[in-house]
């Protein structure tokens, strides 16, 4: 039977990776700290664009599209590197990152194509 033997660097790597997962919650809480204490009324619509109420529109869709991918996310058990996860939840949460990831990939290039087009 083959043992699985453990990368090099791999704790490095995870460390790594905590350290960048901390680094990205940060910077997005402060963004969304001064966002709303620099947003004032009269900034809702500029050019004649009502900037405001995209802002608003974006963030919904965010928020719908990663409930709609986590209830619409497999439970099935996975097997990686001979070991079994069966935890409900991580399975959940781990499609809704990929089936996010893909819906908004796929909205970029679909606005990208759109406003090519549009004059």
């Amino acid at each position: 039977m083959t043992t699985l033997v453990s990368p090099f660097f791999a704790d490095m790597m995870l460390w790594l990776m905590y350290l960048m997962i901390g680094a990205a919650v940060v910077v997005t809480a402060y963004s969304v700290w001064h966002g709303l204490r620099t947003t004032r009324k009269g900034d809702d619509i500029v050019n004649r664009v009502p900037a405001g109420r995209i802002g608003w529109l974006v963030i919904l869709g965010l928020v719908v599209c990663l409930v709609v991918t986590f209830l619409l996310g497999s439970t099935s058990p996975v097997v990686s590197n001979g070991e079994s996860f069966t935890d409900r939840f991580w399975l959940k949460v781990t499609d809704m990152f990929i089936y996010s990831s893909i819906v908004l990939i796929a909205g970029c290039f679909v606005s990208a194509i759109i406003s090519r087009f549009r004059s």
